[in-house]
């Protein structure tokens, strides 16, 4: 098992090896932000694009930003997809993957069937919860 940055000169051909299915994430946020406009994102380097290996085969994809916080620098993990991919078993690269980036936290958004598996599998802890009112 292993992670694999994608370096943001080839989103493109990321995108068209399966990355695509992330825009299936961005329709969970809320409206935040769309699947054409986070490959945008990606391939302007303000986000890395990781690609989640397990035998040779692709098993999901994910988005990663760090934070720097006032008091501690975050790597926050924006967009997922792995179905069947069993992304517990690559939170130990993720959190590899923070310490190199000088993080001291892992965090994510999660609606609460995602919450409740990310706690259980991976030692998420709630840290606040965002509310919203549309105007």
């Amino acid at each position: 098992m292993k992670l694999v940055p994608i370096d943001a000169r080839f989103i493109d051909a990321a995108w068209r090896d399966g990355a695509s299915c992330l825009s299936a994430a961005c329709d969970t946020s809320g409206g935040e932000i769309e699947g054409s406009q986070l490959k945008m994102i990606l391939s302007r380097a303000e986000r890395t694009l990781i690609r989640m290996d397990d035998e040779g085969k692709t098993v999901g994809w994910g988005v990663v930003r760090v934070d720097q916080l006032p008091n501690m620098r975050v790597l926050f993990i924006t967009d997922l997809v792995a179905p069947h991919g069993h992304f517990e078993n690559f939170f130990s690269h993720i959190k590899d993957m923070a310490a190199s980036l000088g993080c001291s936290r892992v965090r994510c958004a999660a609606k609460p069937a995602q919450e409740r598996l990310y706690r259980m599998r991976c030692d998420f802890k709630p840290v606040y919860s965002i509310m919203e009112v549309v105007l």
